[in-house]
């Protein structure tokens, strides 16, 4: 069973729903996240739900993570339920994009920048670019 099904099977009462990134709360639901990352690049979005650019870029996430299931596992952090998460990765502004890869920080992308993002995640992933 995938890292997806197992996590997000479909709500009650939605059969055959499931969710397209994990809602990060707590530090335990990254490291199940991160397992993931020795077979799947991890994009985590640090946001807080009162910060304006942060709920722009939540329907363009939603979507890049809809069209990229299959090769990311994309988490959305939600900074102020894991402030130890924000401290772990420096994250300084909302919202910051990370793409983690063995456990390792691969790129970052800080700000409302959907293209930079899309061209980082191509350049890492889908390409043998050395990082």
């Amino acid at each position: 069973m995938s890292l997806t099904t197992e996590k997000f099977g479909p709500p009650p009462g939605s059969p055959g729903y499931y969710w397209v990134y994990y809602p990060i709360t707590k530090s335990q639901e990254l490291v199940t996240a991160l397992a993931a990352s020795k077979t799947h690049p991890v994009v985590l979005m640090f946001w807080e739900k009162r910060n304006e650019l942060c709920n722009v870029m939540k329907e363009p996430f939603w979507n890049m993570a809809m069209a990229k299931k299959k090769d990311a596992v994309f988490c959305r952090v939600d900074v102020d339920k894991c402030k130890d998460i924000t401290e772990l990765y420096r994250v300084e502004a909302l919202p910051t994009f990370l793409l983690i890869k063995d456990r390792n920080e691969k790129g970052r992308v800080v700000g409302a920048k959907m293209e930079e993002l899309n061209t980082t995640i191509k350049a890492k992933i889908y390409t043998n670019i050395p990082i």
